[in-house]
């Protein structure tokens, strides 16, 4: 088997490290991400997330009868109960 040296200058190292560093965040960033929106239940950031709206339009279809759940001060959102409440209105 064969070695291969690399030489690097610190520049080049220090740049390459933090290329890693940006990579690997990332990518557990996305994992979390996607993680959270495998739940049955979210909560509303992970709502508007999952819709692809924003906090304000989620908060106007409240108004219009938008399933939430409500336990004690927890606001939750159903997966399910959010598609089929989006059917009946498409």
């Amino acid at each position: 088997m064969s070695t291969i040296n690399i030489v690097l200058t610190d520049e080049q190292l220090n740049t390459l490290q933090q290329n890693i560093y940006s990579t690997i965040s990332n990518a557990i960033s996305q994992a979390r991400k996607d993680s959270a929106l495998e739940k049955r239940y979210l909560r509303k950031k992970e709502a508007c997330e999952y819709l692809g709206i924003s906090n304000n339009t989620l908060d106007k279809w409240i108004e219009q009868g938008f399933p939430r759940i409500m336990i004690n001060r927890t606001l939750l959102f159903d997966k399910q109960a959010m598609n089929e409440w989006l059917a009946k209105h498409a």
